[in-house]
């Protein structure tokens, strides 16, 4: 019977192996940082920018698909330009994501803009003239409604929709990590 392995080749394999430990299973362009849950996040080749963090969708037809990649299936198309998405992993041009009623899936990053919006997630929220229940109530935003997030100094959100501005209670809304100080 003939060898199969040359010199060469079994150096390389060596090489190989001795790089399959577990402090190699990362890949070197990778970075990691801890979740609100502790759990580490992987960003492999990504964007550079935290994860988790918060994005709005850049037009009302977006694809949310099963993985990385256009080989995978389409799970959900979205049709609300502005709709805020956690995303979770990053993996190159990929961008896992989370919507407000925890479905996941995978975007590109194209189809993704830094641009902060909250999702009003109460079956109502005030939107007062000033950061207190106190003050005088500028307008009133159904469940659903989508809310130009402009700063979130407090336990209040400073928010604008056309050309109406104030300031809703963080916890009528979706779109923020939880402590996270928007300015």
């Amino acid at each position: 019977m003939r060898k199969l392995f040359h010199g060469a080749t079994t150096c390389l394999l060596l090489a190989l192996l001795a790089g399959m430990t577990p402090a190699a299973s990362v890949p070197a362009a990778a970075s990691d940082s801890a979740g609100d849950n502790g759990e580490v996040k992987v960003t492999v080749r990504g964007s550079g920018y935290q994860v988790p963090r918060f994005v709005a969708l850049k037009s009302d037809e977006v694809n949310m698909r099963a993985g990385p990649g256009t080989e995978y299936p389409v799970l959900w198309q979205y049709r609300k330009e502005g709709l805020p998405l956690r995303v979770e992993r990053e993996f190159g041009i990929w961008r896992k994501v989370v919507d407000h009623e925890n479905t996941t899936g995978w975007m590109h990053q194209s189809v993704v803009s830094l641009k902060r919006n909250a999702l009003v997630t109460a079956s109502s929220a005030k939107i007062h003239a000033a950061p207190d229940d106190g003050s005088p109530l500028v307008a009133v935003a159904e469940r659903n409604a989508l809310l130009e997030l402009q700063s979130c100094p407090t336990q209040w959100c400073k928010v604008a929709s056309g050309d109406i501005r104030g300031w809703v209670a963080r916890t009528a809304i979706w779109g923020l990590l939880d402590g996270e100080v928007l300015n």
